[in-house]
């Protein structure tokens, strides 16, 4: 998914306070100044799901249609070709839970007693299928079962005119590990580190979404096995309702959002997953070169999903002054992988050479972005890197 194809669209304000800092962001662009390209990225995926809902959906529900597909250890299987961050996370996956989460025995206050990783609450059972945990990222295949319907309004890939190919559900939660300096107590948006606050996939019928959460692994030193936690308290969506919000930017513009009205489910879905890295894919070719001006590539890292490359900058400049672009062998650009603009997806696509540019940020936005050749030829440094 090219981030591109969301310029025009307005960003809503209801996900969570990460994609709200989006939301300026979003207005800056407009504006055409320059900012931190991870602040860009939350307000990419706001607007990915304020098109979803603009463009609505009529779906014909099949209740009882979960309960005869094999969705719970299969989920990577299902949707890992749909979702906006792709991969091959079903060839290498740990399997949590095979059994339907309707077999588990649930004890006297609604929660699941037997396994801890099929949880109940509030009518809603959400159920950790399978994992795949790379040198870059975490996976985790996520099953969300509901008593009664979902919202129509949340499944929007039934819409003629939808061009994503997967849902969203959004999230209110807290994540982290049994690692120094990743405690629960130092994550959080409040100490600038967003948690996970979507997931996408598909509605298998009106009240099952099964789906993949992508958690980004930096920041620490991670062992090759550590406990992941993940406790979620919201899980909502996005209905055909708007209400109107007047922001002004930081230069004293107004600016009116359309934000769409959501439906929540409040809950306790807490989660210990105890996670092992798999490093065999893991490829790391240093190049450290720079142009005359000291800009350049430090080394370029690709897993069985993934590929970044480390961007060199002098003494004194803003390394958010500049964009990475990674294309495939044929000179193809690589899509992201998800909201993150700095990380790409290697996904059915040759990767056994790669070519990386790096373009002045702005040059790229009003001129560059989506056309390989200008990119090529509008680069302040390009590297050709073999794996």
């Amino acid at each position: 998914m090219q981030n591109d194809r969301f310029d025009a669209i307005i960003i809503p304000k209801e996900l969570d306070n990460a994609v709200k800092r989006g939301i300026q962001a979003g207005i800056r662009q407009q504006k055409k100044q320059r900012q931190t390209k991870r602040i860009i990225q939350y307000g990419t995926l706001a607007a990915a799901a304020l098109l979803a809902v603009c463009l609505g959906i009529l779906f014909a529900s099949t209740p009882s249609l979960a309960a005869n597909l094999p969705i719970i250890g299969r989920i990577f299987a299902q949707v890992q070709d749909k979702v906006s961050y792709k991969g091959d996370f079903d060839s290498a996956a740990d399997t949590v839970v095979e059994i339907p989460a309707t077999e588990v025995v649930t004890d006297s206050v609604n929660n699941i007693a037997e396994n801890p990783y099929t949880q109940t609450s509030n009518g809603l059972t959400v159920t950790v299928s399978e994992i795949n945990c790379s040198a870059q990222a975490l996976y985790i295949a996520l099953c969300i079962e509901n008593e009664e319907d979902f919202p129509a309004d949340f499944i929007k890939t039934k819409t003629e005119d939808y061009i994503l190919d997967y849902d969203i559900l959004s999230l209110q939660s807290i994540d982290y590990f049994n690692i120094a300096g990743m405690e629960k107590e130092k994550r959080g948006v409040e100490n600038g580190v967003p948690t996970p606050y979507y997931i996408e996939g598909e509605f298998v019928d009106a009240r099952t979404f099964a789906g993949i959460i992508r958690v980004p692994l930096e920041g620490a030193a991670f062992p090759a096995q550590f406990t992941y936690y993940l406790e979620i308290s919201d899980i909502y969506g996005e209905l055909s309702a708007y209400e109107e919000e007047t922001l002004t930017d930081p230069d004293g513009n107004v600016v009116t959002l359309q934000n769409p009205l959501t439906k929540h489910y409040t809950g306790t879905w807490n989660f210990a997953l105890d996670i092992t890295r798999k490093e065999d894919g893991e490829q790391v070719v240093e190049v450290n070169e720079t142009n005359d001006d000291g800009l350049g590539i430090g080394s370029v890292k690709k897993t069985d999903f993934e590929i970044t490359a480390q961007l060199l900058v002098p003494e004194g400049v803003h390394a958010y002054d500049y964009v990475i672009v990674i294309c495939d062998a044929d000179g193809q650009i690589l899509d992201t992988q998800g909201d993150n603009a700095e990380v790409f997806s290697t996904y059915r696509r040759n990767t056994d050479t790669v070519y990386v540019y790096i373009c002045d940020y702005m040059q790229y936005m009003d001129e560059l972005k989506g056309s390989p050749e200008k990119i090529a030829a509008g680069a302040l440094f390009q590297t050709k890197v073999r794996f």
